[in-house]
């Protein structure tokens, strides 16, 4: 690894929530005892059911969290940026296995920490301890959330929650969305044509203009109440 890469790294690892507060010195320990990999876009990093007797942090690109079943359906759990830890949640668990397909999105840079190695660490460093206790309940926060969405909401709901989701965070009406159609198909786990079809019911309603990416919201309250309520 030369200087320049190094730097990048660590400051990268710097911003991950499970050393945060721990300094550029700590990661730079980290590092020396990780071992670096590489991917391509569009990799598996590593596949459902795969062992997990490590810690595994993204540290540059994109990853996704895939479901997908014998008959190739897919459903998106996670789309993680970097830095992030991944799998924080099964590392120590009794059958330590990834709970999901890890692809990436475009090419990436993983840090690998052998599981034993990183014990030592915590037992060494309250302050990693307590990040890391609190980045597993953040976790687990997500993932009960995520799978209200999946499995409680219908495909109405879903897309009503997304786009006013979208205008919280641009602070406009009138929004761009940050995935394809068919990616956000993926994550809500349903067909292209499902989807298309709700884009054009919104439509029809009144309720959205959609062109594309960018999605003018026209009704706000009915947008508010289906993504509550489903009515």
């Amino acid at each position: 690894m030369n200087p320049i890469e190094k730097k990048r790294i660590t400051q990268n690892l710097i911003m991950c929530e499970v050393f945060e507060g721990l300094g550029e010195s700590f990661v730079e320990e980290i590092l020396r005892i990780g071992q670096i990999e590489r991917y391509r876009a569009k990799e598996i990093v590593r596949s459902r059911g795969d062992s997990c007797e490590e810690v595994l942090i993204l540290v540059h690109g994109e990853v996704y969290g895939l479901f997908t079943n014998s008959e190739g359906r897919v459903l998106q759990i996670d789309h993680m940026t970097a830095p992030k830890l991944l799998a924080a949640a099964v590392i120590f668990s009794t059958d330590s296995k990834y709970p999901v397909d890890v692809e990436t999105v475009k090419d990436s840079t993983f840090l690998r920490i052998e599981r034993e190695s990183f014990i030592g660490l915590m037992m060494n460093n309250e302050k990693l301890l307590r990040n890391y206790l609190r980045f597993i309940s953040d976790t687990f926060m997500f993932i009960t959330d995520r799978f209200y969405e999946i499995t409680m909401k219908n495909l109405v709901q879903k897309v009503c929650g997304y786009l006013l989701k979208l205008m919280n965070e641009q602070q406009s009406t009138s929004v761009v969305m940050h995935m394809t159609k068919e990616e956000l198909a993926r994550e809500f786990g349903v067909s292209r044509p499902a989807l298309s079809r709700v884009f054009i019911e919104l439509e029809k309603l009144g309720v959205i203009e959609s062109e594309g990416k960018k999605i003018k919201i026209k009704d706000e309250r009915y947008l508010r109440d289906y993504a509550q309520f489903g009515y």
